[in-house]
């Protein structure tokens, strides 16, 4: 039972799964190693086929040697580490950890108070929107907007899309989630042939026409949710700063059983389009943790997460205490996103990004020259050049972009 005598789902299902195990100790044991049959029709899908008879630890392994080989290269994960800083600089930026509202107690988020710390347990006001520099252009807002969860999503050749946060609170839904919601906004920049460079173009068509180029870049391992609407997009790869236990590999699994298929004639040839290019079904992109190219905060921010749930679940303490006295303990890793320690490893990553030292500051120039308008949209973009976007782009954002990106969507 909880305080309030009602039923605790946790508990409840603690407790009936310890009664059947006592009772049906044998039947259990002969279904655990059950394995359905194979039907017709999915013996035709070559993902499906080749791991029906994997263990769960094997299904969501994902090797990056083989899968995103170009890791090796130091270059390329610098050139990654650039967009991660960003990221982690826009959600510093626009930071808002008023889960509950801005008044009351959130023990952990004492070096966000709006006011001078008092002694005593009388509610107190937090800061809403963490801007250092607030003016009529740029305000701080006590309303809770999101998860401080975003991504941005960036093209084959280097140039910045866009980016959005979460906004489950905002809408009140649970679906709009930071990646869906961008993936949402790069179709629509298809339709309006539209970016926020208006005119740029990816190989003579629009920004978003081709997702099967694009990385998203995001705070948080994607749920089952984004992992979905990431593979009926055809996003290439995503690189997260921080793990979501709760998510349980999903993303890896989408990856393995729903990776990209070539299509094939019935000659056994591949299948060429108009162009001579082979054509294949878009599928889920490949996962890849932000520790694979060198972010060290992402294992400061799983630490950080697991650290504040131990907390929490020991009953010990209380995320937030609402002026009627009620009580916060949920340890979601959202309530962790609003903490002072997640809110200075994000400021950590962030600094990083101000104080960059390239070292491979031409990776990976070919030599073709910009065009008269000082860049060229078909060519690959140097680190250098991406590292100043970077910095052009966030300088954009910091007045347009509030909380995600400034369009309706």
């Amino acid at each position: 039972m909880d305080k309030d005598g009602r039923p605790n789902r946790r508990d409840f299902i603690a407790a009936t799964a310890v009664t059947a195990g006592a009772l049906s100790a044998g039947t259990m044991t002969a279904q655990a190693g059950e394995i359905d049959a194979l039907g017709p029709g999915f013996d035709l899908q070559t993902p499906l086929k080749e791991n029906w008879h994997e263990v769960l630890g094997a299904l969501v392994h994902v090797d990056l040697d083989v899968d995103a080989k170009e890791l090796k290269d130091p270059a390329v994960q610098e050139r990654h580490r650039i967009y991660c800083y960003l990221l982690m600089k826009l959600i510093v930026r626009f930071w808002n950890g008023n889960k509950n509202g801005p008044i009351g107690i959130y023990p952990q988020r004492e070096r966000q108070l709006a006011e001078p710390k008092r002694a005593d347990d009388a509610p107190r006001r937090y800061k809403g929107d963490m801007n250092q520099n607030p003016d009529r252009d740029r305000p701080n807002w006590d309303r809770y907007l999101g998860h401080n969860i975003a991504c941005i999503a960036v093209d084959g050749n280097g140039h910045i899309i866009d980016f959005d946060f979460n906004h489950n609170a905002f809408f009140r839904s649970s679906a709009e989630h930071a990646e869906s919601r961008l993936v949402r906004r790069l179709f629509s920049l298809t339709d309006i042939f539209d970016s926020w460079k208006t005119g740029s173009r990816f190989n003579g068509k629009p920004h978003a026409a081709s997702l099967g180029d694009v990385t998203l870049y995001t705070t948080l391992e994607s749920c089952a949710q984004c992992s979905g609407v990431m593979s009926l997009a055809g996003v290439k790869q995503i690189i997260y700063l921080q793990n979501d236990f709760t998510a349980y590999k999903i993303g890896n699994l989408m990856y393995k059983l729903a990776n990209r298929t070539q299509l094939r004639n019935p000659d056994g040839s591949p299948r060429k389009d108009a162009n001579g290019n082979t054509v294949s079904i878009p599928g889920a992109p490949v996962p890849i943790p932000a520790s694979a190219i060198g972010i060290k905060e992402y294992a400061l921010l799983n630490d950080g997460n697991l650290a504040f749930a131990r907390k929490m679940m020991a009953g010990t303490e209380f995320f937030f205490r609402s002026p009627d006295g009620k009580e916060d303990r949920d340890p979601a890793i959202t309530s962790f996103l609003c903490t002072d320690d997640a809110y200075e490893l994000f400021a950590q990553g962030a600094s990083r990004l101000d104080g960059m030292s390239l070292q491979a500051a031409n990776h990976p120039y070919t030599g073709q020259p910009p065009d008269l308008c000082g860049q060229n949209a078909d060519r690959v973009m140097s680190n250098a050049e991406c590292l100043a976007e970077a910095n052009k782009f966030f300088a954009y954002v910091d007045a347009e972009g509030y909380r995600g990106s400034p369009h309706k969507l």
